[in-house]
């Protein structure tokens, strides 16, 4: 550590070691990822997923905004508008889907467009085994692994969402309300009915933005994440820090894209915890007290750049009124 960075102080100063100290161990690979511009062959009545390994992808339109629920049996009905886009997500009987169940659209879309991108004809209902579904999403595959799955799938298909959003080229908007999946068929297998395959027809709009590779890859940690709203934190990060080194947002416009229902100091306390543990792949979140701020640094040359730049930034003195001496 040289000179000028041990008089760093500060929550910005900590994470920049922590992020100097993480680049010496591993060389971030900043290159973007550049998809590329394929045309699907024809479509199939069901998209057979093979085996072969998929990156991780996440939808670009729910990357932006709150369509999943970040805590267990949510049942308000979600109303939300962000400049000019409007989103309601009702949720069925057995409660909104959540941000852990989008594990399994994620895993869909992440192998159509692997499909997609070899050239082969895909179509809206995906057939995949339940244990690489389990594998890929690195859930457990026991038989209360299985169990959630289908509760998780019950959930997706209950859940209905009406919104302005748009995805496919050129682009469409939707006034009227579907599913998160539209439907789902499991097979099962053995005496003691075993999950084994799923059919799962994802909507149209989930199908339209795969086809327009409206997608993003993520870190395959991503997965690992076992809090909502870290699983959150991470799609916003990757959404809008992606590969630049630095991006700043306000605690309580998080908190609204984010869509927690705590109040704000609590949503607070989670945010420092978060950022104090380090958790989120492939990003440094940083809590500033002084504006009620949050920054996200990419674990990556351009983020330790732009840490060093704020680290040393001075900042301005508050100005100080003057006495009026007499005359």
């Amino acid at each position: 550590m040289t000179e000028r960075q041990k008089t760093v102080s500060g929550p910005i100063g900590k994470a920049l070691e922590r992020l100097e100290a993480s680049m010496k161990a591993k060389k971030a690979d900043t290159a973007a990822q550049e998809l590329p511009d394929l045309t699907a062959g024809p479509q199939l009545d069901l998209f057979i997923a093979t085996g072969r390994a998929a990156s991780p992808k996440d939808e670009l339109a729910t990357m932006e905004h709150p369509v999943y629920a970040i805590e267990d049996g949510d049942q308000r009905i979600l109303s939300y508008e962000h400049n000019g886009q409007t989103l309601e997500v009702t949720p069925s009987v057995k409660g909104r889907a959540t941000i852990h169940d989008k594990d399994i659209v994620l895993c869909c879309v992440s192998k159509l467009v692997d499909a997609i991108n070899h050239g082969e004809a895909v179509s809206r209902t995906v057939s995949i085994t339940a244990h690489d579904l389990l594998k890929f999403t690195n859930r457990s595959t026991s038989g209360r692994g299985y169990y959630l799955l289908e509760q998780a799938l019950d959930r997706l298909a209950g859940t209905r969402i009406k919104t302005s959003l748009a995805t496919g080229k050129p682009a469409r908007r939707r006034t009227k309300a579907f599913g998160l999946i539209d439907a789902y068929e499991a097979v099962t297998r053995g005496p003691e009915n075993r999950l084994e395959e799923l059919r799962i027809t994802l909507s149209e709009f989930t199908f339209d933005a795969a086809l327009a590779l409206e997608v993003l890859s993520i870190d395959p940690d991503y997965f690992k994440l076992r809090k909502g709203t870290e699983k959150r934190l991470y799609e916003l990060a990757r959404k809008h820090c992606g590969d630049q080194g630095r991006w700043k947002i306000g605690l309580e416009l998080l908190q609204k894209k984010v869509g927690s229902r705590q109040p704000l100091f609590k949503f607070r306390a989670a945010v420092r915890a978060i950022s104090d543990a380090g958790t989120l792949p492939g990003y440094h979140m940083v809590f500033l007290h002084t504006d009620d701020s949050v920054i996200f640094y990419g674990r990556s040359q351009a983020g330790l750049e732009a840490m060093q730049a704020d680290s040393i930034a001075k900042p301005q003195a508050p100005r100080v009124r003057r006495k009026k001496q007499p005359e």
